[in-house]
């Protein structure tokens, strides 16, 4: 899954071709209207006219920076040192919910012993080319630790 590839910057280069098309996403768009009145994008909202007003709030890129940053908040945060080694065990046993953009009840985990995905919590969403926007078809769906078993060895090692 592409935290990027979900965004208006491509769609709009697939054109017509790109109407009704289906994706995974684990965040919220900040261009469906649906979202218009959470505290999260309102919040970024607020936040990305203050620093970056040349930036497009709608744009997917930019949302999915805006929730890798709080992210490493979070982390940054919840490690005990800020030494390269606590920083990175900290992020390897993660649990977060309610950062950046992420949907109402979903949920970043990570696991050191076993599962370093993150984002394995996500919604189907289907874009429209006249809204501009993604909107989830169906309800969340949980992979929380499983990415690794059905993910080919040599793209987890290397």
């Amino acid at each position: 899954m592409s935290g990027t590839c979900t965004s208006k910057t491509l769609m709009a280069i697939a054109g017509e071709a790109g109407n009704d098309v289906l994706t995974v996403l684990p965040l919220m768009d900040p261009s469906n209207p649906a979202f218009a009145s959470s505290p999260a994008v309102t919040l970024y909202k607020e936040k990305l006219a203050k620093f970056a007003p040349t930036a497009d709030p709608g744009n997917g890129i930019v949302a999915y920076g805006w929730t890798a940053g709080a992210m490493l908040q979070k982390i940054l945060e919840d490690s005990p040192k800020l030494t390269r080694l606590s920083v990175m065990e900290t992020a390897r046993s993660f649990t977060a919910s309610g950062i950046g953009l992420m949907p109402k009840g979903a949920k970043f985990v990570t696991n050191i012993k076993n599962d370093w995905f993150l984002g394995e919590q996500f919604e189907i969403v289907q874009y429209s080319t006249t809204k501009g926007y993604f909107s989830p078809v169906g309800g969340a769906i949980d992979f929380n630790g499983k990415t690794a078993s059905f993910t080919p060895k040599a793209l987890i090692n290397g």
